[in-house]
């Protein structure tokens, strides 16, 4: 049987370990892919430090994959050897080859690198279920998925030339936040992130910048307040969302376990996932999104976040989520190439 390198827990909690590992063979439905580009989050660390999503041991984490499509399993319809996909399984990602079900994969764009669409997964989705997918996932601004900048859906007000505010703009979400509502038709779009990243986030759509060197989140209040606000921020920023929203408004937070004691006002909360895009869960608007992101790629609607390539393939990923963890990484994603791993 064929060996690949993999990033390995052998057990839980233990640190990680690059060793062999048999090139899986798809089962029914799934496919085979290999994994040139995979991207970290601050979920993987989460994952391995508290044992979470990981069915069986020795295990390889790792949820933001591009690769090219090698074998397809039995049943496998509409992709062959060759293509180029992405997608955002919740384990498998950390090693040279991995199987996930078909109806995962999303079509690589030629336009696009493999690096850039590793970028996208598990943060872009839960940017989009949080702002576009139908309650109670979502706060339901385009359900749809539509492309003509919704004007009116029954019981929410129009899209076009509103107000929304980022916090925590600097973020892989939060770029994709700032993306999601000037594709809406937003006018006014504030973001709340470090002043380094104020010119950048301005070519994505932003049109004011807070700077959170210089105002606390504890003080941040948005004047006059927006309709919208999706808190991208790592530990929870309820409290300065629902002092930014208007009455009756509309917050969604990345960060579930974030808690507010302001009053509701008549505000929709949502605390997203980005798992629900997924094929299995919520199928229909996980369906329209694995066709629709590939065209926003094409057109360049949406684009990548801005990229840190780690030397050494697979080996450098465990200091890497070390850096994510300690917060030592801001306004770029981490990516890996696995087939560079010695």
């Amino acid at each position: 049987m064929s060996t690949q390198q993999a990033l390995l827990i052998p057990s839980p909690k233990v640190p990680f370990v690059v060793g062999p590992l048999p090139i899986p063979v798809p089962a029914k439905g799934e496919v085979r892919v290999k994994i040139m580009s995979v991207g970290l989050n601050v979920f993987n660390q989460a994952q391995h430090e508290f044992d979470f999503f990981i069915p069986t041991y020795p295990a390889v984490i790792g949820s933001d994959i591009a690769g090219v499509v090698e074998e397809l399993g039995e049943g496998v319809e509409g992709f062959a050897k060759g293509d180029e996909v992405f997608a955002g399984p919740l384990v498998g990602g950390f090693q040279q080859h991995t199987t996930l079900p078909a109806g995962l994969l999303i079509r690589k764009p030629k336009n696009v690198s493999f690096d850039e669409v590793a970028t996208f997964p598990i943060t872009f989705t839960t940017a989009l279920v949080g702002l576009f997918a139908p309650a109670p996932i979502g706060l339901a601004l385009n359900p749809s998925y539509s492309w003509n900048k919704p004007q009116l859906y029954s019981g929410f007000f129009r899209q076009q030339g509103e107000s929304g505010l980022v916090i925590g703009g600097g973020t892989s979400v939060g770029q994709f936040a700032v993306q999601l509502l000037k594709f809406l038709g937003f006018t006014r779009i504030v973001v709340y992130a470090s002043k380094v990243h104020f010119d950048y986030l301005k070519t994505l759509g932003a049109t004011e910048c807070i700077d959170r060197g210089e105002v606390p989140i504890e003080k941040l209040v948005v004047t006059p307040p927006v309709k919208v606000v999706y808190d991208a921020t790592p530990t929870g920023a309820l409290d300065a969302a629902y002092d930014s929203v208007v009455d009756g408004g509309k917050v969604t937070t990345a960060r579930p376990q974030s808690q507010t004691e302001r009053e509701p006002r008549g505000i929709t909360l949502v605390r997203c996932w980005g798992f629900y895009a997924g094929p299995d869960a919520h199928t229909s608007f996980g369906k329209l999104m694995i066709e629709e992101l590939p065209k926003m790629l094409e057109k360049g609607v949406i684009v990548a976040n801005r990229i840190e390539v780690l030397p050494t393939g697979l080996a450098a990923i465990p200091d890497a989520l070390g850096r994510l963890k300690a917060g030592g990484v801001s306004g770029v994603k981490l990516v890996a190439h696995p087939q560079e791993t010695a």
